[in-house]
C-alpha cells in the first residue's frame, strides 16, 4: 500500500512572525481610522454650528445697517421733496468715521452747483434747542466764519431725524484721503486700511501753517475749543487746507479718539501727515527719531508739542522753525470780514461753552444777552 508523501510544511512555518505582524498592522490601521472618524465627528459639529452663528450675526448686522441707510434715504427724500432749492441726487456710502452720519449729494437748483448734504442725529447732550430761531442763529454764525482756511457751512435745517447740513462738494476729499491716496467717496473702513505715504516736507509745512491759521481765526471769533481736529476734518480744496466739522462742538457731538486739546491734536495730525499713519498715543523721543529721520524739523516741532514741560500755544507753534517763513498766499487778497457778532450768536456760543440746563436759548432773556455780550467784548479787548 502506497502512502502519499506528506507535502512539505516549511513554506508556512519558516517565518510565522510575518503573519502576526500583518494582523497587528491591520488592527492598528483600523483602530486609527476609527479614532479619526470619531474625532472629526466630535469636532465637526461645533465648527459648523459656530460658522452658522457667525453667518447669522453677519447677516443680521448687514440687515440692520441697510435698514438704517434706507431710513436715512427715505427721510432725506421726504424732506427735500417739497424743497424749492435742493434736489436729492444720490446717497453716498460711509465715507466718514461716524457710523451715525449719512452723506448725500444734492443739486443746488438756485446756483446750479452740486453740494454735499450731511445728516447727523442730535445727541441727547446737545446744548442747543433745535428751533427755527436756533437755525437762523447758526446760519448767522457760519456766515461770519468766512476765511480761506475754513470750510463753509452753507445751509442748515433741523429735521425730526436729525440735523441736515449743506456744504461744498470737493472731489479732492480730505487731508486723510490725500495722505492715504484714497478716493474720497469710498467707505471709511476700506480706504484707510493700509499705511499711507508721508507727504513732502514742503506740503507738510504749508498745510500745517494753514491749519494753525484756521485755528487761530476760530479762537479769535470766540469759537469753542476745537477738539474735533483730525485729518478727516481738514478738506483739501485747490491744494489749500480748510477746517471742517465745525458743527460738531456746536451740536454736542463727542470727538473721536484720541481726543486732545487743539495743540496736541495738531501734533497728532502733524505726525500723520509726515509718517503716513496715525498715532494712538503721544510718541516717545525714540519713536520720533526713528520715524522722522528724514524730517528733523518736524521731529523738533513734535518734541516741542509732546515732550516739553509746558504745552506750547498755537502762536508759539506758528513761530517755530518748521512754520516760520511759510508764505500764505491765500491771505493776501482775501477780504476777511471783521463782523461784530450779534447778541444771539454770542449767547449761542456761551451756551455751547457752558451748557448748563435749562438752556438760555430757550429763554428770551435780554439781560442774559447783554451780560454775554459784555463778557465777549472784555475777552476780545484782553486779546488785543
Amino acid at each position: 500500500m502506497k502512502v502519499a508523501p506528506k507535502k512539505p510544511q516549511h513554506a508556512s512555518n519558516t517565518h510565522p512572525w510575518v503573519s502576526a505582524s500583518m494582523v497587528v498592522l491591520g488592527l492598528g490601521a483600523l483602530a486609527l481610522a476609527v479614532f479619526w472618524i470619531r474625532k472629526c465627528r466630535s469636532s465637526g459639529a461645533p465648527k459648523h454650528e459656530y460658522s452658522a452663528l457667525n453667518t447669522d450675526a453677519g447677516n443680521e448686522k448687514f440687515r440692520t445697517e441697510k435698514q438704517v441707510r434706507n431710513g436715512a434715504f427715505t427721510a432725506c427724500k421726504h424732506y427735500l421733496s417739497d424743497n424749492d432749492r435742493y434736489e436729492l441726487k444720490t446717497q453716498l456710502g460711509e465715507i466718514g468715521s461716524r457710523t451715525d452720519k449719512h452723506w448725500f449729494t444734492v443739486q443746488d437748483k438756485t446756483l446750479g452747483a452740486e453740494r454735499l448734504l450731511t445728516l447727523v442725529p442730535l445727541p441727547s447732550m446737545c446744548p442747543l434747542n433745535p428751533t427755527s430761531g436756533t437755525r437762523d442763529t447758526l446760519l448767522d454764525l457760519f456766515r461770519g466764519l468766512q476765511h480761506p482756511y475754513i470750510h463753509p457751512v452753507l445751509d442748515i435745517e433741523f429735521w425730526d431725524t436729525g440735523t441736515a447740513l449743506i456744504s461744498p462738494l470737493n472731489p479732492s476729499g480730505s487731508l486723510k484721503d490725500l495722505i492715504y491716496a484714497s478716493p474720497w467717496h469710498e467707505d471709511y473702513d476700506k480706504k484707510y486700511n493700509n499705511k499711507g505715504e508721508g507727504l513732502p516736507l514742503r506740503t507738510v509745512q504749508c498745510l500745517g501753517r494753514q491749519i494753525l491759521e484756521g485755528l487761530l481765526f476760530l479762537r479769535n471769533r470766540y469759537f469753542p475749543p476745537f477738539y474735533h481736529l483730525h485729518a478727516g476734518n481738514v478738506i483739501i480744496q485747490n491744494g489749500v487746507a480748510r477746517l471742517a466739522g465745525l458743527e460738531n462742538p456746536l451740536l454736542g457731538l463727542l470727538p473721536r479718539a484720541p481726543s486732545a486739546p487743539e495743540t496736541l491734536a495738531f501734533g497728532y495730525l502733524l505726525f500723520e501727515m509726515t509718517a503716513g499713519y496715525q498715532l494712538p498715543k503721544p510718541p516717545s523721543p525714540a519713536h520720533l527719531e526713528l520715524e522722522l529721520e528724514r524730517a528733523p524739523k518736524v521731529a523738533d516741532a513734535l518734541g516741542l508739542i509732546f515732550q516739553s514741560s509746558r504745552t506750547p500755544t498755537l502762536e508759539e507753534l506758528v513761530c517755530c522753525e518748521l512754520f516760520r517763513g511759510v508764505e500764505l498766499r491765500e491771505l493776501r487778497g482775501a477780504s476777511i470780514i471783521q463782523v461784530r457778532s450779534s447778541p444771539e450768536v454770542i449767547e449761542l456760543l456761551e451756551v455751547v461753552r457752558n451748557p448748563v440746563p435749562p438752556s438760555p436759548l430757550r429763554r428770551c432773556s435780554r439781560d442774559y444777552r447783554r451780560q454775554a455780550s459784555r463778557r465777549y467784548n472784555r475777552r476780545r479787548q484782553r486779546r488785543q
